[in-house]
């Protein structure tokens, strides 16, 4: 056999780039997916966009545990990576996959049981509750795909084929975004199924999704390129460590997006459907932006876990340094851009031009809170590669606490501004990045790195 590929990293700035910029475009799928959906329904009405954004962050509740898991996942295969043990890192994602379809059946049968009472809990009136419950009931049997395709992404990262992941991303969404227009409004053959035509047209495009990522794993030939004999046997050890290390990140994200949740029916309950309509194309713009924050969030995690497999921890914080650097400057163009041209985003929405006008200082507080998330998610990604994951999800307990407090006394208490709810995020993510920063610096991580 000849020589296997070298897994080692290779942490120059073109390396960093290389790694990262295919990692962007496989996590902008959901991001286009949910940015898809709301520009369509928003043809449909303020009420369908405004539907579409507390049924989206619910979705995203069970879609973030999986990338709780996934985070977990990747952070043990690139150290079995920077280890060279190679077998592992293959019967990492197995056992990974196993847990994932596991947590993915239970999800699904709660929302079938819970989702319409859980809709009126949330203050949604009963026509919209009935709405929104028919929608998740659909899309939320997307998780299976989605948890298969994360895992196998985080495969192909370990492995440092991200080239791989662009064309994954063009593929689904391409896919997602010709069943949105034909199942929302009924071209090319399809029944006009409306707000529920964005659940079937997800769902679809994440099952093509998954068939993409299988084919090119098996196309690598894994066994032969990599010297990587895949191992399908089920162990009790390799479980426990994928779910102790994945468990503090899955109840971590879990909780967080869950905050975010309650900010949106804080949000429907105290604001009106346009100002919840504005806080819908926030998310789409956070969670569009914060695509490349969490793709050097997700490099780090890969770059610093196969580093302290290798024992080059003393590189650690350059490393750092050299990435947030990286991420800040690309989300200042960014952000300069949907400053000066704002209705290049707010536009997409199809509302009124007094839509545009509304949002904008809005915009102008979600657009500085990309930047701070810039630095926060690399240095939490950080404490995640070291595999203290116990300290990541009380750095997180810490942020969610300052974030749900703020947010109650600002919309509930106080009955601020929709500017000043949005600022949140501005507590959120400086509170995740202090604790991660000293713990770094000054905590014990570099005891007990081996698992």
């Amino acid at each position: 056999m000849s020589n296997p590929i070298s897994l080692k990293v290779d942490t120059s700035i073109k390396g960093i780039i290389l790694l990262t910029l295919p990692i962007s475009m496989a996590k902008l799928i959901p991001e286009l997916n949910y940015l898809f959906n709301a520009a369509f329904l928003g043809h449909i009405g303020s009420k369908e966009l405004a539907l579409a954004g507390i049924t989206g962050v619910y979705y995203l509740i069970f879609s973030a545990i999986g990338y709780g898991l996934n985070n977990a996942l990747l952070s043990i295969m690139s150290r079995r990576a920077g280890e060279d043990s190679r077998n592992e890192i293959f019967s990492s994602l197995w056992h990974g996959l196993i847990l994932g379809l596991g947590l993915a059946a239970i999800f699904v049968v709660f929302t079938w049981a819970t989702v319409h009472p859980v809709m009126r809990w949330a203050g949604v009136e009963a026509g919209g509750a009935k709405m929104a419950g028919t929608f998740l009931n659909i899309r939320i049997c997307g998780l299976f795909f989605l948890y298969s395709l994360q895992m196998q992404n985080a495969f192909l990262i370990s492995l440092q084929k991200t080239k791989y992941l662009i064309l994954i991303a063009i593929i689904q969404s391409i896919t997602n975004l010709l069943l949105d227009y034909s199942m929302i409004f009924g071209h090319f053959g399809f029944p006009a199924l409306g707000f529920n035509g964005a659940a079937y047209a997800s769902v679809i495009s994440e099952i093509i999704g998954l068939l993409t990522v299988v084919a090119i794993i098996y196309s690598l030939d894994v066994k032969k390129r990599f010297n990587i004999i895949p191992d399908f046997a089920v162990k009790l050890k390799t479980i426990k460590l994928v779910f102790t290390q994945g468990f503090p990140l899955m109840s971590q994200l879990a909780i967080s997006t869950g905050a975010w949740w309650v900010f949106f029916i804080l949000v429907s309950r105290n604001y009106t459907y346009e100002e919840q309509a504005i806080s819908q194309t926030m998310r789409n713009l956070f969670g569009l932006g914060g695509v490349f924050s969490w793709a050097f969030g997700s490099s780090a995690n890969t770059i610093i876990s196969n580093l302290i497999g290798q024992g080059r921890q003393e590189e650690i914080f350059a490393i750092i340094k050299k990435m947030m650097l990286l991420s800040v400057a690309g989300m200042t163009v960014l952000v300069i851009v949907l400053n000066l041209y704002p209705n290049l985003f707010l536009g997409l929405f199809g509302q009124s031009g007094d839509f545009v006008n509304a949002g904008m200082g809005t915009l102008r507080i979600v657009s500085t809170a990309m930047i701070i998330l810039c630095v926060g998610v690399i240095w939490l990604n950080a404490v995640v590669a070291t595999g203290k994951t116990n300290i990541v999800f009380w750095i997180e307990f810490l942020g969610i606490a300052s974030y749900l407090i703020y947010v109650w006394i600002v919309i509930e208490e106080m009955k601020w501004s929709l500017e000043a709810a949005w600022m949140s995020e501005w507590i959120y993510w400086v509170m995740l990045f202090l604790p991660s920063y000293f713990y770094l610096k000054y905590g014990n991580w570099r005891a007990a790195l081996k698992y």
